[in-house]
């Protein structure tokens, strides 16, 4: 009888002999446990694996098992067992240290870890030989443990062939288990699909029937039952992800990250770039984007055109914008209730009324027609600001007022009445180098910077300034020089001179009537009836004649 207990655990319990191929690992957990109250003198455990491919062997492998201890209770800190695994003979030695006892009511448990399980089922018995004191001598006490291999009897190893694929159709589940069990697979949709059974194939395997494939990620449920129902039904799921998923709607609440979005029966794109978002049609060119309002910032396009084909489009020059009609190149038509620009080139402008007044450009500057055709029309302004006007003829706003013509001499006023009748020209002033009339009418005063001159008869000079008439100069009233007044003819008054001042006659000095010669208010000489008064001294130069 052995000194010390012995148990046996595997994992998985049983250990699992792989089928078709596939490889099934398994561990071996040996407790050995001091089920006493005294300590107990021992030296050595020696287990013996049978290693091979029969059903009585645990691996065909024993060089990939390692061996260790652990939870050791048996021994003192420092007084660890040594162990010694033997992969030729498949022996697992555990010696103790030199005066080491197996505490009471300790254990330790001795591992066999990572080695693959030999195919064929069957009952695997490990021989243990303990060594320890019996009294003073050293006894070899045998025990056999065993442990169980066996076929799997419940599904296990349910997984996707490939756990991301492109579409719903390539969906591919497989997993490993008895033939003794029904299997059914449970869609994401809670309809489920009875798995036909394995023709001589190595493992399990299912995927959807056309028509009835997910068209976004879903999870797959694997339900195995026995025929019979005597044992519990197994579940198992796994989950596929697809690459292009479809939704009925999508709510995010921190958004949705895509490189593209596609449509699914009708393939148009969205792909999303660093300056935005780009519409590609099925063939991956740029679509077309219809909404019934777009609120953007800016819009950078080539054309934009109408729905209809025959609508007008405006087309996005280096220049500017072109405005065409139909689905040609024609220049189309402009139709605003307002338009603010700093500049329009056009050939011409005319009303919404084809029959109204219009405007053309040639290069001589703007022709202004009427009527829709090319008779002149009517500029009417409050004010015009122009460098010239060339016209045959300007008049006020109605055909009473006067009106003016300028033919080749200059310009002549007429006045709206009548057949061209001369009219009045009003100024504050008038700055001409040249007058020429019929006759003046000067209502104030005539103030002239330069000369006069009145045909042959009268003309101013300068230096000194002076009058110089040319004939007669009749004056009917009176007339006043507050200068030197020089008469190098006849001086004839038919009233009276008065000379203010000295006055200096060389020649002869006819008196009609009287001559008086005055001091202020005295007077000195006067002539009067045919004779001569002088008030004052006589002084002659000179001899005196009388003839009487």
């Amino acid at each position: 009888m052995a000194s010390l207990h012995y148990d046996i655990l595997t994992d998985p319990a049983p250990l699992h002999v792989p089928v078709a191929g596939e490889e099934r690992r398994g561990s071996v957990y040996i407790v050995v446990s001091n089920p006493t109250v005294d300590e107990v003198i021992w030296y050595s455990i020696e287990i013996r694996v049978p290693c091979g491919q029969a059903d009585g062997d645990l691996t065909a492998h024993p060089k990939t098992i390692t061996a260790r201890v652990e939870r050791n209770t048996a021994t003192k800190q420092g007084e660890e067992p040594i162990v010694a695994w033997d992969d030729n003979t498949g022996v697992l030695t555990v010696t103790a240290r030199p005066n080491t006892l197996f505490q009471e009511a300790g254990s330790m448990a001795l591992v066999l870890d990572g080695f693959p399980v030999s195919s064929a089922s069957g009952l695997v018995l490990l021989r243990v030989t303990e060594r320890a004191a019996n009294g003073a001598r050293v006894q070899k006490n045998p025990v056999t443990l065993s442990l169980l291999k066996q076929l799997p009897k419940v599904p296990r190893n349910f997984r996707a062939k490939r756990t991301l694929v492109a579409g719903g159709q390539d969906v591919v589940l497989q997993w490993d288990g008895p033939d003794t069990l029904a299997y059914r697979i449970q869609g994401p949709d809670g309809a489920q699909e009875t798995v036909a059974p394995r023709q001589g194939a190595a493992g399990w395997q299912w995927s959807p029937t056309a028509g009835q494939e997910s068209k976004r990620d879903a999870t797959y449920t694997l339900i195995a039952t026995s025929p019979g129902g005597q044992q519990p039904g197994y579940f198992l799921t796994t989950t596929v992800h697809l690459r292009g998923p479809e939704f009925e709607s999508v709510t995010a609440t921190t958004g949705v990250h895509s490189p593209w979005v596609e449509g699914t029966t009708d393939k148009g794109r969205i792909l999303f770039t660093a300056r935005g978002a780009q519409i590609r049609d099925a063939a991956d060119d740029l679509g077309t984007l219809s909404a019934a309002r777009t609120d953007v910032e800016t819009v950078t396009a080539d054309l934009v055109r109408g729905r209809e084909s025959d609508a007008g489009s405006i087309r996005f020059p280096s220049d500017g914008i072109s405005v065409g009609r139909g689905g040609g190149n024609d220049l189309g038509t402009v139709t605003a209730d307002k338009i603010s620009v700093h500049g329009i080139n056009t050939e011409w402008v005319g009303d919404r009324d084809s029959g109204k007044g219009w405007v053309d450009f040639p290069q001589s500057g703007v022709n202004v027609r009427k009527d829709g055709k090319q008779d002149w029309g009517t500029v009417a302004a409050d004010l015009a600001d122009l460098n010239g006007i060339n016209t045959k003829w300007v008049q006020g706003r109605t055909a009473a007022d006067g009106w003016i013509e300028f033919p080749a001499s200059g310009m002549n006023v007429f006045q709206g009445a009548g057949s061209r009748q001369w009219g009045t020209v009003a100024a504050g002033k008038a700055d001409l180098n040249d007058l020429a009339t019929h006759r003046a009418q000067v209502k104030e005063r005539l103030t002239l910077q330069g000369g006069l001159s009145v045909g042959n008869v009268l003309e101013t000079q300068d230096g000194p300034p002076r009058l110089i008439v040319h004939g007669r100069l009749d004056a009917e009233g009176e007339v006043k020089a507050d200068g030197t007044v020089t008469v190098t003819g006849d001086l004839t008054t038919l009233g009276m001179l008065r000379v203010q001042g000295e006055s200096r006659l060389q020649g002869k000095v006819n008196a009609g009537a009287h001559l008086s010669v005055r001091n202020g208010d005295a007077w000195i000489m006067h002539t009067n009836d045919g004779k001569v008064a002088i008030d004052g001294d006589l002084r002659v130069h000179g001899a005196f004649r009388s003839d009487s």
